[in-house]
């Protein structure tokens, strides 16, 4: 009988000695890496520094401190470095330490008063100290003070910096102040807890902040400010809370209690050891398990089970002993993997099955689970994304892209990628090129080719620092678009190509997702589904754009909601609370798709008529101005009643040559300059000055004119005939000048243009013969 175990929450699976190694109450732990492997290190009230394996066990006491330890920071390794890690005093000092315990440098008198919180840059140059003084200082990577940041009446419990460096934040009474490292710039401020703001950690990965207070809630804010949740009261103060280096998940402790949860909030497992408060918590780099120092003087580890992924009939799930299970709801089969070594990282996209072992990437095709394509690791990735053509897999070294069958494609890399700021959100891939947002730069996107790895023109611009960026999978070359979603909530669209023109898709955008297999993209904005049929419209008739949008209510999805899916005709939105909410657009659209993608016209037409919907017919215009199809585009513009644009696509119909018409169908998708050197490439020069003049482009139409010398009397002839017409003199310099040159006769004009439209007309009927 086919089991339902597949539907099992996260969890988190607990070990802890029985018998604690510290004689007091634990303030600190951190992980670091030893060449593949994690240890960690934990500094209590007994003064003592022990060490820990990466499976929970005691390896044995590495040290003694002086004084009693309150806080423990791990500087962020760099390659060729020695792990280092800094300890803060209740005697208001702090100490820089190798891993092997020994002190390198002692920090006198940093602090009147304990040293409460302290926390290394996010590259590893400078190191915040906060203390029961109320001061927040700045210091080399040496120990050197560089600057006092701020004084404040009461203690600072703890600092935390931007992803970015530039900024640090941190807590004082009930408040969260935000402080620029460079001198003169604004500091913000906000009331955050009702009580004391106990502990803040912000993830790099996805750019939010949390916050625990005495008043027993924890809550997440964007970098702005903004509150994006706040939990029910816990029946106990919140002491600590920690972001998992994915960014996912995030874990929050108090007394005897420690909560695992998703990153919009929801908690997936509440676990209750008996160890008094959670004092600390330390999550490893991989994301896969965290540690905690707690009150009763246990270091407790926990390790996260029963991780699910879900992709449209398939469900995958890894318990704590290694072992994935593979469930074919369709089928109703299930298949068990079992890997030797610890999966620290797993993705399931468009029928395919990636894991990642410390050793080895794992490449399963749903048809065929039994022999996967299995490849050799330098060190475990940080992050996994698939489209439907190869995947990529992200560590130190750079961005991997592999194909299906386990053949390496390329490794990207540039100078300043800090491949660890790579997310979901900021990396997208598709069949040709690799997309992302530059991590030192979050208002730039940089495009790479797949098979080269080669950078593809020049990084594309934003005005604003971008939150997300999708690449579209249909098509290829001059097809390829980028979706992008900006902090004001403004979702855009641009060629990844060639980005000449950026044009806005809609605003109070909350969330977006592209279709697996054609062009369609949904957003959610105002309680809405909105679904775009057509999004490249706005580089062919952006007029035309609402007319192919889709509404759905969508009361439910509620407030920060995520779009999970797009598949078909499927879309699945997680909600904030933690459940999925299935929704399905109209399945007319993929039928159009694929007569489209045929260049089968009739059969769409057919297919709009059937329908009798204006957003089919909107969007059969859009695709068939884009296909050149004047014949299709006469037909559906007729029945959405562009009565201006039939006329005028009629006008172009007429229009002798292939040449002709290209260039008024460039002037009606409002790109002149295409259209103008679409004419002189050809050498219709007439037709240039007269689209010059039909433009109002007076200057460019006599430049033109008198370079080419031809038909500058038809010029003179046409600026005269306005200026009658509007009751205008003339003023320009130019014409006043050319006009006492040259006599203008409009019987000679006229029959010199009838003498270029006949010289058109025949040199057609010549090519068509």
């Amino acid at each position: 009988r086919f089991s339902k175990h597949w539907q099992a929450a996260m969890r988190l699976k607990l070990t802890q000695d029985e018998t604690p190694k510290h004689t007091s109450l634990v303030t600190a732990v951190g992980w670091y890496k030893t060449g593949k492997q994690y240890e960690l290190l934990s500094v209590g009230d007994d003064q003592a520094i022990w060490k820990w394996n990466v499976e929970g066990t005691s390896v044995g006491k590495i040290g003694q401190c002086e004084t009693f330890c309150t806080a423990m920071a791990w500087c962020p390794s760099m390659k060729g470095s020695d792990n280092t890690f800094a300890l803060g005093c209740a005697d208001g000092s702090f100490r820089l330490m190798s891993e092997t315990g020994r002190e390198e440098k002692k920090v006198g008198d940093a602090h009147k008063g304990a040293v409460i919180g302290l926390k290394w840059s996010w590259d590893g140059a400078a190191i915040a100290t906060a203390g029961e003084d109320g001061l927040l200082k700045l210091w080399s990577k040496s120990g050197m003070l560089r600057s006092t940041l701020t004084q404040q009446s009461h203690a600072i419990y703890s600092v935390v910096w931007s992803p970015d460096n530039e900024s640090i934040m941190f807590s004082c009474s009930s408040k969260i102040h935000l402080k620029s490292i460079q001198a003169g710039q604004k500091q913000a401020e906000w009331k955050a807890h009702e009580g004391v703001v106990m502990m803040l950690d912000w993830s790099f990965v996805n750019n939010t902040i949390l916050s625990a207070g005495e008043d027993c809630r924890y809550k997440i804010w964007d970098a702005y400010g903004r509150m994006l949740f706040t939990s029910a009261p816990l029946d106990h103060v919140v002491t600590s809370i920690a972001w998992s280096p994915t960014g996912k998940h995030f874990a929050v402790g108090c007394y005897n209690a420690l909560k695992l949860c998703d990153r919009s909030g929801w908690s997936h497992c509440r676990v209750s050891p008996d160890v008094g408060s959670v004092f600390s918590i330390s999550w490893c780099s991989d994301g896969t398990q965290l540690a905690c120092g707690t009150g009763g003087g246990h270091v407790i580890f926990a390790s996260l089970a029963d991780r699910q992924l879900s992709w449209q009939n398939m469900d995958v799930i890894l318990d704590e002993n290694n072992v994935i299970t593979v469930y074919d709801i369709a089928n109703e089969t299930k298949e068990e993997l079992d890997f030797r070594d610890r999966v620290t990282d797993m993705s399931l996209a468009y029928g395919a099955l990636v894991v990642n072992t410390n050793n080895q990437c794992f490449v399963y095709q749903s048809s065929n689970l039994n022999t996967p394509h299995v490849e050799d690791l330098k060190e475990p990735p940080t992050l996994i994304v698939q489209c439907p053509h190869h995947f990529a897999l992200v560590d130190s070294s750079g961005i991997q892209l592999i194909n299906y069958e386990g053949r390496a494609l390329s490794t990207i890399k540039f100078s300043g990628l800090r491949s660890e700021f790579l997310n979901h959100q900021t990396l997208s891939i598709c069949r040709d090129v690799v997309a992302l947002v530059d991590p030192s730069n979050p208002k730039q996107i940089r495009v790479f080719d797949v098979f080269t790895g080669r950078a593809v023109g020049n990084p594309i611009q934003h005005k604003l620092d971008i939150v997300r960026i999708a690449l579209n999978q249909q098509g290829s070359g001059a097809d390829r678009k980028i979706a992008i979603l900006d902090k004001n909530k403004d979702l855009y669209i641009t060629k990844a190509m060639q980005a000449d023109r950026t044009e806005k898709l809609g605003t109070m955008v909350e969330a977006f997702m592209w279709n697996d297999a054609t062009d369609m993209l949904v957003a959610l904005i105002e309680d809405k589904l909105v679904t775009y049929l057509y999004p490249s419209v706005c580089f062919v008739d952006k007029d035309l754009l609402p007319k192919t949008l889709q509404y759905k209510t969508c009361n439910d999805a509620g407030k920060y909601a995520q779009i999970l899916s797009f598949y078909g005709t499927n879309v699945v939105i997680r909600k904030a609370d933690g459940s999925d909410l299935a929704m399905v657009t109209t399945p007319y659209p993929q039928l159009l798709y694929n007569h489209f993608d045929k260049g089968q016209w009739e059969h769409a037409v057919r297919l709009c008529r059937y329908v009798k919907s204006p957003e089919l017919w909107a969007s059969l215009a859009a695709m068939a101005i884009n296909s050149r199809a004047l014949d299709t585009l006469e037909i559906a513009l007729a029945a959405i009643e562009e009565v201006d644009k039939v006329q005028f696509i009629a006008h172009v119909n007429k229009l002798p040559d292939e040449v002709l018409r290209n260039a008024e169908l460039a002037l009606f998708c409002k790109r002149p300059e295409e259209a103008l050197n679409t004419l002189l490439q050809n050498k219709r020069l007439y037709r240039a000055i007269k689209m010059n003049i039909r433009l109002h482009r007076w200057n460019d139409a006599l430049e033109l004119a008198l370079k080419y010398q031809t038909h500058v009397d038809t010029v003179l002839g046409y600026r005269q005939q306005y200026l009658q017409q509007m009751k205008h003199v003339e003023t320009n310099e130019q014409f006043k000048h050319w006009a006492t040159q040259v006599e203008v006769d409009w019987a000679t004009v006229k029959q010199k243009i009838a003498m270029e439209k006949d010289t058109e007309q025949r040199n057609a009927n010549g090519e068509a013969a």
